[in-house]
């Protein structure tokens, strides 16, 4: 599986929805990914976009997971 990593948990959830807000995992300006067993995935996970008051435009269900930077 190709897999696109985030950075650890906050240490709190937001005060205002109580959810966790994650970043990209990034290297030198690039985002970090591998190439996972899929025999080493536990479990998968829904993410929920945080794309501010407006979606942008040009963003499409193909390319939003790559658009967005926070979830």
């Amino acid at each position: 599986a190709y897999i696109k990593w985030f950075a650890p948990f906050p240490l709190a959830p937001d005060q205002h929805h109580g959810l966790y807000k994650l970043l990209r995992s990034l290297h030198g300006g690039e985002k970090i990914a591998s190439i996972v067993p899929l025999a080493n995935i536990v479990r998968s996970v829904h993410l929920i976009l945080n794309f501010g008051a407006v979606v942008p435009q040009g963003w499409t269900s193909d390319t939003v997971l790559d658009n967005c930077n926070t979830f």
